[in-house]
């Protein structure tokens, strides 16, 4: 059942089994996984069905220190969260990213890779994003290698592939079993405000909420999880204990470790006449994959690498000289994107200057048949399809891909969210992001790229070009990847290493959990939404036993 919050109403009052704060990838898929239990369930969800801008800004505003996206980008308020505006890409963790890795500090999960794995075939059919298979043999079996002559190259796992949703909004694709289910009721419109303590108890009784009315209001249950994504997880947990440490923090742990992904076009791959595997594929249950490039754990082991994945990439849209008509025509129409979208047309570098506009105009002119073709399929390949095609992918004239890359962090301390003084509306104090990339993770970086190049030019017949000079000094102003928000709430085998348990469950709160890549110790190369989901369902049979 899905409805409004009313307070005073005893369906959204409780007392229920479960309350669980955040209806985004995580939440949801709790939600359908306690569905048919007999469990009592309330979903809660700050946002109603329909996308509200004005509420996402007003509710996730707060500072940052550059060059971190505002913390209400990549951020939306309502009923499937942030997978409103979500890619699709789905990417799963490999055994190595759960590690203890000594030249990784702070390396190490409480869990094994076999403890998330088992539950990827189901998240991967959450997100409708076809079978647990990511290798190009299983998935795209007869199709040539992604470089030729790399395949036996050791070093270089070429055989990855990544898979894409539909993409799946959540909350469209799931809300028929929500609105059925007898035993699960999605309040909306409900903002939660604290989790309140039993006098004199280590437990949660309650949670304080607010309605849009700003009348307000308290929810009880005998368990509660926080679904609320990376950053707002651990807001409401420093919210929720104003004159101390914050939930969970007797150790001082809780937002620190704070990681995305970061990531830099630095290098060009030149192909010449050499056919390479670029675009889109579909795999053989019809699911769009594209390959990647990734390193040997021996490899990272070896050379003390982070877990990084290379792409072959399209050329900065904003440079005329790449002579599309396609790609001068999404660059002119780039004020129809989402805010969050635009940067990835000049490869996350806002300063870069574009060509004059009459270049991209004479593109267009001279490229008037491959636009119209470009339309012809982009209305049924994305517009009016289903599954839809997850990007524009184009060539460069010159036979040459840019090579982006995407590392993860090495967990620092210092790289953190705090509470700032400012409030919202609710009273709520605003998040401070102060993200960090350290020097061990730049030089890992440029450690990288060195063992690439080498790699390709000894194995095949391309090569991988960059200013070894400027390496280092360009990927020291890397970015972050803006929706990937990790570690603040890490999960650990003691207190004294994080804020939840193996099991999710917050230290010294035994029926508080987490459910978001805040409790993920580091951050793998993985876009982080195939694990929320995959640790959201292991957390669901935790909850049922």
């Amino acid at each position: 059942m899905i409805v409004s919050y009313s307070a005073g109403d005893p369906k959204s009052t409780g007392p229920v089994a479960v309350c669980i704060i955040g209806a985004g990838a995580a939440g949801i898929t709790l939600a359908c996984e306690l569905d048919g239990s007999g469990i009592e369930v309330l979903l809660l969800e700050a946002g109603g069905t329909k996308l509200d801008l004005a509420a996402s800004g007003e509710h996730y505003r707060g500072t940052t220190t550059a060059p971190h996206p505002e913390p209400n980008e990549y951020r939306r308020a309502g009923l499937g969260g942030t997978t409103r505006i979500w890619g699709g890409r789905c990417v799963p963790f490999d055994p190595v990213d759960f590690e203890k890795r000594e030249h990784v500090p702070h390396s190490g999960w409480p869990i094994g890779y076999d403890d998330v794995a088992r539950h990827y075939p189901r998240a991967l059919a959450y997100c409708h994003a076809g079978l647990f298979d990511f290798t190009v043999a299983g998935s795209l079996p007869g199709e040539g290698p992604t470089l030729p002559g790399l395949e036996n190259a050791g070093n270089v796992l070429l055989d990855r592939i990544e898979r894409y949703s539909l993409p799946t909004d959540f909350g469209r694709e799931h809300r028929e079993q929500l609105e059925r289910s007898t035993n699960v009721t999605v309040l909306l419109d409900v903002r939660c405000l604290r989790l309140r303590k039993k006098g004199g108890e280590d437990v949660i009784e309650a949670v304080e909420v607010v309605d849009r009315a700003g009348r307000r209001g308290t929810i009880r249950a005998s368990r509660f999880v926080v679904a609320c994504g990376g950053i707002e997880t651990t807001r409401l947990l420093f919210a929720s204990d104003p004159e101390g440490p914050g939930l969970g923090n007797r150790t001082d742990r809780l937002g620190r470790f704070y990681a995305c992904h970061f990531e830099k076009v630095v290098a060009r791959l030149v192909a010449g006449k050499t056919p390479v595997a670029f675009n889109f594929e579909r795999s053989k249950e019809g699911v769009y994959v594209r390959r990647k490039l990734q390193f040997s754990a021996a490899v990272q082991r070896e050379h003390r690498l982070l877990n990084t994945a290379f792409r072959l990439h399209f050329p900065d849209y904003s440079d005329a000289s790449h002579r599309s008509g396609v790609m001068s025509t999404i660059f002119l129409a780039k004020s129809t994107l989402i805010a969050e979208y635009r940067d990835i047309l000049q490869h996350g570098d806002t300063a870069q200057v574009a060509s004059p506009r009459s270049a991209h105009v004479r593109n267009m002119i001279l490229g008037a048949p491959e636009v119209a073709k470009f339309g012809y399929d982009w209305l049924f390949k994305r517009v009016l399809a289903r599954r839809k095609l997850p990007y524009t992918l184009m060539r460069n004239a010159d036979g040459t891909y840019p090579l982006e890359f995407n590392s993860e962090q090495i967990p620092l301390e210092d790289s953190r969210l705090t509470m700032g003084s400012d409030t919202d509306r609710d009273g709520l104090r605003r998040i401070h992001v102060q993200w960090r990339i350290g020097e061990e993770d730049v030089q890992a970086a440029a450690r990288s790229f060195v063992v690439l190049r080498d790699t390709i030019a000894a194995t095949t017949s391309c090569r991988v070009e960059f200013d070894e000079a400027a390496l280092v000094p360009s990927l020291r102003t890397s970015v972050p990847v803006g929706g990937h928000h990790i570690g603040t709430a890490r999960m650990a085998a003691s207190e004294r290493d994080g804020v939840v348990d193996a099991d999710c469950a917050v230290f010294g709160l035994p029926n508080l959990f987490l459910a978001s890549s805040a409790v993920f110790p580091t951050s793998s190369h993985a876009n982080p939404t195939l694990t929320i989901v995959a640790l959201a369902i292991r957390l669901a049979a935790h909850l049922k036993a």
